[in-house]
């Protein structure tokens, strides 16, 4: 089992389970974290709630407090723009289709993906794909699990380093939803959206927070200033962001699980994340201003 959490009070407000592309079942990303001594976590997987209902339940059997949250893929010319809903209802109907929009985009995008590896000579079935997918939404992640073990790579590095990742060989970019479109959908569903990892939008600080403000404007709530996707630098740069456009902060460790990620752990991820439940409070109390 992962060592003991530092201080009693953090949370972990970004991890993944099997309902995407984690090592583990909902259930047992929750029982580690209660087991390490988190105080509350948020399993949000990629385009899906469909981890959620087992999450719950096992919060309450391990006495943990989890959220109900999701990842949302959007849309974002040269970069990544993921939009994490929190406290959302997972029923909402409209955040359900947005969500099966999201979703059908990267079947498509898979079965174009599978066509490049074959051009490249590796061939790939997308039942060698999906025999790595429990439940849920499949990924790129599934991609290199599936070409590590037909022998086509040796590691998760190498297969997104040479083919699956941004502008690599094998990779297809895909239409994502619009980002303005996700934060309405979050709150319609009475939740709070946070803009997750906000390096990945692979711009400079000062297009980075020109881009906060306008998703603000559109309702956005938080930013993710703590993250393993950044160092102290550029954490400190995000929380001044964030404060200047009266943004909350969240954070977390985007913990998947497996096993090449060795030395990086849920709660802490390699050491340094410290997160504390006045984090969770804060959202709260957003939402009871809100009359949500």
């Amino acid at each position: 089992m992962a060592g003991k959490v530092p201080l009693a009070d953090l949370v972990d407000l970004h991890v993944h389970s099997r309902a995407s592309d984690g090592a583990l079942a909902p259930r047992d990303v929750v029982r580690m974290a209660s087991e390490i001594g988190l105080r509350a976590l948020a399993v949000t997987d990629h385009d899906t709630v469909a981890g959620v209902p087992e999450a719950l339940v096992a919060g309450e059997a391990f006495g943990i407090e989890v959220i109900p949250a999701v990842e949302i893929s959007t849309e974002f010319a040269d970069g990544a723009c993921h939009v994490l809903g929190y406290f959302i209802d997972i029923q909402d109907a409209a955040l359900g289709a947005l969500l099966a929009e999201a979703r059908e985009g990267r079947e498509r995008r898979n079965a174009r993906m599978l066509d490049k590896l074959a051009v490249l000579g590796l061939p790939l079935a997308m039942d060698d794909v999906r025999r790595h997918v429990t439940t849920g939404v499949v990924t790129r992640a599934h991609f290199a699990s599936a070409m590590i073990e037909k022998g086509y790579v040796a590691s998760w590095e190498e297969a997104f380093e040479k083919y699956l990742g941004r502008d690599k060989a094998a990779y297809v970019y895909r239409k994502h939803l619009d980002p303005f479109e996700a934060i309405r959908a979050v709150r319609g569903a009475g939740g709070v959206s946070a803009l997750a990892h906000p390096r990945q939008l692979n711009r400079t600080v000062e297009e980075t927070e020109q881009w906060i403000a306008e998703l603000a404007r559109a309702g956005l709530d938080a930013v993710e200033t703590t993250s393993p996707d950044h160092g102290a630098a550029l954490g400190k740069r995000y929380r001044k962001i964030a404060e200047r456009l009266g943004l909350l902060e969240t954070g977390g460790t985007d913990w998947h699980g497996h096993e090449h990620n060795t030395g990086f752990s849920m709660g802490v991820g390699r050491g340094a994340i410290r997160v504390r439940y006045e984090v969770v409070e804060k959202m709260k109390e957003r939402l009871t201003a809100r009359g949500a």
